[in-house]
């Protein structure tokens, strides 16, 4: 351990340990020393034009690689980031979020600092209710092995932290800083034991099993314990919404993205025909699954640090310690799948008719190449996008759960600083671009070239179908146009099929920035996915009628 290390250089050099180079954030007084740290020890700072962009950004870099970082300034800084970190938490984005703070000497009950709320308390408490770990870096006694155990619980909850860096602290020295911390797993060889017994005296004598699986296996990189266990009982399988594409697609037992009713309706039939259901890693959320509840006394379902059979509860079981011992004691059934992988609907060009968003989701399956990154915005964007069948090593980012609008156009800069030439395919609603749509700005500033696509439907399209006024209305932009004001790019309009054929030439043969593509459609155009889920959704919108005494 180096000797006379300071706080800041040790949060830098563990940073860099847990495999962080890019930092987003945006810098300001009280966290302005520790960005010029971080600049001289080499890490690569990603300035985005508001903090809200550069937490979307660090969500999907976090998606992506594993892990990401975030910094930003005291309160007007770090608030501006708590809607996108609290989407972190929701889909367990691991981010850690270092914000700056008033100097330990500066704190006085006499005077209150710039950008101050109550107290100095007031943004940390904000941080305990979206971080799985928090901590403010005060004490130079217990400061590295505070930042050790934040950032290993990050990395094991796979969810957002918060580190506080009052900015007197920055350079002060570590005392006694710890050779090594360890976040401790509560597993139980028994629980786990007891747990596998169970669910494979259910497999073992069930007749038409299927597998959902979810979020998690990407999360905690499982995919590969998830593939053995997939050739070794021969069940056929579909994913949710939020874990499509966590192995490809063109797997032989893959049978679609469940999205319930709403969803494919061959998917939804092998679910209706199974006796038992395995659901793996996936968060139970009405959007996730298509608002679909399942029956329990037919459910197993295995989640990180839980497995629920039936009605059983067995705790401190790690979802990858279950997947591989039921691999171990699971018998091989193979079940024949009849679902084809290439279930394609020919698309038909009609070049003069308006264009759709059923025909233009069918247009861009075809155009989606391997290894792509697909990321879309909330709204039909989402859930319009859920029946496309990728090609292998595609992949695919959406808040499904949280479903903050304005995801999409700053997650793209999360996804393609590491690997700018990455393939990379946006979907924006109009609504979701006028709020973060200025993020395009860094696609020129870092030299990403991701081809963007801007559903235009004049307003909120899935406020509509659940009640429609004229607040859903928003006023259109020219979306093409912000290349002129961004001061590069392609910009492409589109009203018709054919329109959007010669637009997807010209993204293709631009290789010298982004483009983005403005697709007009009519302000009542919907997806068929997206109608059926909002005709569900409505219902809860509505009070309940009074019941008579």
């Amino acid at each position: 351990m180096e000797s006379n290390i300071t706080i800041g250089q040790y949060l830098i050099n563990s940073l860099k340990k847990i495999g962080i180079d890019h930092i987003f954030g945006i810098p300001g007084d009280y966290i302005i020393n520790f960005f010029k740290e971080m600049e001289k020890n080499n890490l690569n700072l990603i300035g985005t034009c508001t903090e809200q962009g550069a937490a979307f950004a660090a969500d999907a870099y976090a998606r992506v690689n594993g892990i990401s970082a975030l910094c930003v300034t005291y309160t007007v800084g770090g608030l501006n980031t708590v809607n996108a970190i609290a989407g972190a938490y929701a889909e367990k984005a691991p981010v850690i979020v270092i914000s700056g703070a008033p100097g330990i000497c500066e704190i006085s009950n006499d005077i209150m600092l710039h950008h101050s709320i109550r107290d100095q308390n007031s943004q940390l408490n904000i941080f305990k209710e979206i971080t799985v770990a928090f901590t403010r870096l005060d004490d130079p006694y217990t400061a590295a092995y505070e930042i050790d155990r934040v950032l290993q619980t990050c990395l094991k909850h796979k969810r957002p932290v918060y580190i506080e860096l009052p900015r007197d602290m920055v350079k002060e020295t570590c005392i006694n800083p710890p050779k090594k911390v360890t976040v401790i797993s509560k597993m139980c060889p028994k629980s786990l034991e007891e747990a596998i017994e169970e669910v494979t005296s259910i497999l073992n004598n069930a007749k038409n099993p299927i597998i959902l699986a979810g979020v998690e296996i990407k999360r905690y990189k499982l995919e590969d314990k998830f593939k053995k266990l997939l050739e070794k009982c021969g069940y056929p399988y579909a994913t949710t919404f939020m874990g499509k594409s966590l192995i490809p697609e063109s797997h032989p037992q893959f049978v679609g993205v469940f999205m319930g009713e709403v969803g494919d309706e061959d998917t939804f039939k092998y679910f209706e025909n199974a006796d038992h259901i395995l659901i793996l890693g996936t968060l139970m959320t009405d959007t996730n699954l298509g608002a679909t509840k399942f029956n329990f006394s037919q459910s197993i379902y295995a989640c990180d640090n839980r497995v629920f059979v039936k009605h059983h509860v067995y705790k401190n079981i790690m979802l990858g310690e279950f997947l591989t011992n039921l691999t171990e004691k699971i018998d091989h059934k193979a079940i024949p799948i009849n679902f084809h992988n290439e279930k394609k609907k020919n698309y038909e060009l009609i070049p003069e008719n308006k264009l759709t968003a059923n025909k233009f989701f069918q247009r861009l399956e075809a155009f989606i190449t391997p290894d792509t990154n697909i990321i879309c915005d909330v709204g039909d964007c989402l859930f319009g996008s859920a029946g496309l069948h990728l090609p292998d090593k595609a992949n695919y980012l959406g808040p499904a759960f949280y479903t903050s609008m304005g995801y999409a156009v700053p997650a793209c800069i999360g996804t393609q600083i590491k690997n700018p030439s990455k393939n990379t395919i946006v979907i924006v609603g109009d609504g979701a671009f006028q709020m973060t749509g200025i993020e395009a700005s860094c696609y020129l500033k870092y030299d990403l070239k991701p081809i963007i696509f801007v559903v235009n439907n004049y307003g909120y399209t899935t406020q509509r179908y659940l009640k429609e006024g004229s607040y859903n209305n928003i006023q259109n932009w020219k979306y093409h146009k912000i290349t002129e004001l961004l001061g590069g790019g392609l910009g492409i309009e589109v009203y018709t099929e054919q329109d959007l054929e010669n637009a997807l030439i010209r993204a293709e043969q631009n290789t010298e920035s982004y483009t983005l593509i403005n697709i007009n459609l009519d302000k009542y155009d919907r997806s068929n996915t997206l109608y059926k889920l909002t005709s569900i959704l409505g219902k809860n919108i509505e009070p309940n009628a009074k019941k008579e005494l």
